[in-house]
């Protein structure tokens, strides 16, 4: 099969990697907790299985992938997962000293990425022409991206509930990107997904100016990233798949063995 094809990013005719919107690092994490493998809960009459499939497609030429991996993911993942640099509150977690430009560029290129993939895995997530264009030429390093353009905030999701799910539990959830809001309500529209038990909102009207200080909206003049608590529970979307599993799971539409 021939991988030759327009690239996603850069737009030029070259031979096309095999690409992971939502980055193959994460993927592999879960997969060795789980013996290479995970629980997939879909919507729909198919049961819930096991997976191994990491949502890839031919995408990205190598240079942009590469790119994208060096540049963004890579230190955006060190630094979300280095447990010697935070600080824990009752309603945050506090994170001295990073680079909030790269990590808010890190979520964009996943939403981005996510929008013009083929994947079924992605299919409820569009981007219009215009956050294309901004985010694209973000990436390239051609333009720069002001944080409130499409602002992205991020959350650590927790389970308050008894007997629920643990803080381990919650980074091997990865949900796929979906859209939230009304699109005739500005202020409401994003697009979400979850990644290492964080909550990642990009908002696609931008929001009211008394919000652009509120903990968790990355904003690269800062020095010290606040990322709140979040109650899973208090997410709808997230709400709907965990009881759609468990119904299917109480009805026998599973292929997983006890």
């Amino acid at each position: 099969m021939s991988t030759l094809g327009i690239c996603k990013l850069c737009e030029q005719d070259k031979e096309l990697q095999l690409s992971h919107a939502i980055g193959n690092s994460i993927f592999k994490k879960i997969f060795r907790a789980n013996s290479g493998k995970a629980i997939a809960i879909t919507s729909g009459d198919k049961p819930i299985h096991y997976s191994s499939d990491s949502w890839a497609e031919y995408q990205l030429c190598s240079e942009c992938e590469l790119m994208l991996n060096n540049e963004y993911e890579r230190y955006s993942l060190n630094a979300l997962r280095d447990h010697t640099n935070y600080i824990k509150k009752d309603s945050c977690l506090t994170f001295p000293n990073v680079n909030q430009y790269k990590i808010m560029l890190y979520f964009l290129s996943i939403y981005y990425r996510s929008a013009l993939s083929n994947h079924n895995a992605y299919q409820n997530i569009k981007i219009n022409e215009k956050h294309k264009s901004l985010i694209q030429q973000a990436l390239l390093n051609k333009g720069h991206m002001a944080y409130d353009r499409l602002p992205v905030k991020i959350s650590r999701l927790k389970d308050y509930s008894q007997d629920g799910f643990s803080n381990a539990g919650l980074k091997e959830m990865v949900c796929t990107p979906f859209i939230t809001g009304s699109p005739f309500v500005n202020a409401t529209l994003k697009a979400c997904f979850v990644i290492e038990g964080f909550y990642i909102e990009i908002y696609l009207h931008g929001f009211k100016f008394k919000n652009r200080n509120d903990h968790g909206v990355l904003n690269p003049a800062k020095d010290n990233l606040y990322i709140p608590f979040l109650d899973f529970f208090n997410v709808p979307e997230l709400v709907h798949m965990v009881a759609t599993g468990f119904g299917k799971y109480k009805n026998g539409n599973s292929t997983i063995k006890e």
